[in-house]
């Protein structure tokens, strides 16, 4: 039997694995299809590969995980995407903060905020502040990328007052 020889990244190497290890590599192992099937579709697909510059639809773990981040974040309610940026600012906000930038009345407020709780949006931080109960980011959420929702975290800080000035008339 002919054998081809190819190589592969790492990462194809164990998403080839993977395959392998999964029902429908071993159905395809079974039947004795496995390799036929492989260089057959390769062949009939060589010319959309080379259109795109290898197989559609190939997805990296990291493209994955960025993907369900940002439906994650096309899924939060209006409501919560105006909570979000004021963890910029702050690690924990109080209820009257909330209520304040939402324009809710306390009731409200306390109300919608034991549903993000429930959603596992918010978290009850260890803290009060001015005698009110404070929340963080739930745990999941503090996982996901929020740079996406804060880029200001990786961009670097300049202040505008701080470039150089133009030399004064004793200056060089």
């Amino acid at each position: 039997m002919p054998v081809i020889e190819l190589n592969l990244s790492d990462e194809v190497y164990r998403r080839w694995r993977e395959f392998l290890g999964s029902q429908q590599g071993d159905r395809l192992v079974e039947a004795g299809l496995l390799g036929d099937w492989v260089a057959l579709g390769f062949m009939n697909k060589v010319n959309d590969y080379l259109k795109l510059g290898g197989p559609p639809g190939v997805e990296t773990e990291e493209e994955r995980r960025q993907r369900l981040e940002a439906e994650a974040r096309r899924k939060l309610t209006k409501l919560q995407k105006r909570v979000l940026p004021m963890f910029d600012e702050n690690e924990t906000v109080t209820l009257p903060e909330i209520c304040r930038v939402l324009g809710i009345l306390p009731q409200d407020g306390q109300a919608l905020t034991q549903d993000w709780l429930d959603q596992d949006f918010l978290s009850h931080a260890s803290k009060t502040r001015d005698d009110s109960p404070t929340f963080v980011l739930s745990r999941s959420w503090q996982e996901r990328n929020l740079a996406a929702n804060r880029p200001s975290l990786h961009a670097p800080r300049r202040l505008h007052f701080a470039s150089k000035s133009k030399p004064g008339p004793n200056e060089g």
